[in-house]
């Protein structure tokens, strides 16, 4: 009965550990997302800035309403204190 419940305790402390993993994981792969679109978002603010040259300039470094819901900042990209895992 010993030998079964410590059997049952690592086999769920393996779960536990492999639940943690995947949470890591997708977050990692959700604030990737969200700069990938952020970059997306500058480049094309760039390429159209050089287009249209007489359009009032706007800071480069502004970011989307996803970023700022979440709390990143520009000191955050800039400082790249901003982890993607």
């Amino acid at each position: 009965m010993r030998l079964q419940d410590q059997q049952l305790a690592r086999q769920l402390m393996r779960l536990r550990s492999d639940i943690n993993k995947l949470k890591i994981e997708q977050t990692c792969h959700l604030h990737q997302r969200m700069l990938n679109d952020a970059t997306y978002e500058l480049e094309e603010r760039d390429e159209l800035a050089d287009l249209f040259c007489d359009l009032p300039l706007v800071s480069s470094f502004s970011l989307s309403a996803p970023l700022k819901l979440i709390g990143v900042t520009k000191m955050n990209i800039n400082s790249r204190r901003f982890s993607l895992c």
